[in-house]
């Protein structure tokens, strides 16, 4: 079942992430991922960052969640802004492959004209998975933080 994020889903949310951004992604350290994690919670939890003395403006963003019928507890997470722009998408490993991402991206689809996603290019398995829901390379740049090409990819939806 889809529902929108709750304070409560944020630690295991994290967690689940916190796994799936490891394992995906061999080359980069700990501690990389570590920090984004931080960054990560600060968006879900809704956390203003200061820039330059100012608030810094934030684009509006949708979280969604997934829980299994039955059950209250997140098994996958999708971020989108209101431009179509994904921030991050992810199913725990046990609930893979039974069509929880798919209805994760049906949902960000909704009410957009357009979804773009970045992908390390290391990612080989998220690269697949956004591949197989209409995703096309648009273009690269490299990330000098994770020291590899980032893969920008992109879905006409209407």
């Amino acid at each position: 079942m889809l529902r929108p994020l709750q304070e409560s889903d944020v630690k295991r949310l994290l967690q689940l992430w916190f796994h799936l951004a490891c394992t995906s992604h061999p080359s980069l350290p700990l501690g990389f991922w570590r920090k984004e994690r931080q960054t990560l919670k600060r968006q879900l939890l809704g956390v203003q960052i200061p820039a330059l003395g100012r608030v810094a403006r934030q684009k509006a963003v949708t979280h969604w969640v997934y829980t299994l019928p039955g059950s209250s507890r997140a098994e996958g997470l999708v971020t989108v802004t209101n431009e179509g722009l994904i921030h991050t998408i992810f199913v725990s490993p046990a609930a893979q492959r039974r069509g929880i991402g798919s209805a994760l991206i049906t949902q960000a689809k909704f009410g957009k004209l357009k979804l773009e996603a970045s992908v390390l290019e290391e990612n080989l398995g998220g690269r697949y998975f956004l591949q197989q829901h209409g995703f096309v390379e648009t273009s690269r740049r490299f990330s000098v933080a994770a020291n590899q090409e980032e893969l920008v990819m992109s879905c006409r939806v209407a």
